[in-house]
């Protein structure tokens, strides 16, 4: 879903449904912060030492500043990071398998950006969204933006209307916790479970392409 319409607090239901969840963007933080990893030598080498800190991680704010100002940085940083976001993502998803979990929630805010895991991982995309006034105004709280860097923000990303194009199950956030809790509740009762071919076919994918690192994490739980 778009920005500031809820998907956090629809994963976090999920999990308290007792699902396992995998967080796209924790995946990518994590990866981000090592100095001695495949992400921090690609974000260097796009856009040079200037987005170093003192401590010579990736300078997260300086990034920012460089990529949400200007679509074509953006994209040069989605290129630079989006295989290796999704080999780590395919990691923790290899995880929760031979943990034995028959269902597992991907938290992807730029799911468009990954045709290959739509098509190979998920059973179901689910979608939230809210009214753009709602989205405005928790953009502005959540983030401390001024109005126009709020709108700013939720023009460089893809509309409601393009992204419900992608969803099997649609959740409206645009009323209290107690609704949202309702139907992420009914949604949990129509959601497909369970392993089909596509989920057999990602494993084998995952443990190819995820490499020693995933190999790494899956001996933590045999």
């Amino acid at each position: 879903g778009p920005i500031a319409c809820g998907k956090s607090a629809v994963a976090q239901c999920l999990v308290e449904g007792g699902l396992p969840l995998v967080d796209a963007d924790a995946v990518y933080h994590k990866l981000v912060q090592d100095r001695n990893g495949a992400m921090h030598r690609a974000i260097v080498q796009a856009f040079g030492q200037e987005v170093l800190g003192d401590d010579g991680r990736i300078d997260r704010k300086r990034l920012g500043e460089i990529v949400f100002n200007d679509s074509g940085q953006l994209k040069k940083l989605n290129r630079a990071t989006h295989s290796l976001v999704l080999r780590g993502i395919a990691c923790e998803v290899a995880q929760h398998i031979l943990r034995g979990h028959g269902t597992v929630v991907l938290d992807i805010p730029l799911l468009v950006k990954f045709p290959v895991a739509r098509r190979l991982f998920l059973s179901d995309v689910v979608v939230v969204v809210t009214t753009p006034d709602e989205q405005l105004k928790r953009l502005m709280a959540r983030n401390g933006f001024t109005e126009e860097e709020a709108r700013n923000r939720i023009e460089m990303q893809q509309g409601a209307d393009q992204q419900r194009k992608l969803a099997t199950i649609v959740i409206d956030n645009s009323g209290s916790r107690s609704d949202l809790e309702a139907k992420v509740s009914d949604t949990l009762r129509t959601m497909k479970r369970g392993w089909g071919l596509h989920w057999i076919t990602a494993l084998v994918l995952a443990t190819f392409t995820t490499g020693i690192a995933c190999w790494k994490g899956l001996a933590s739980v045999l």
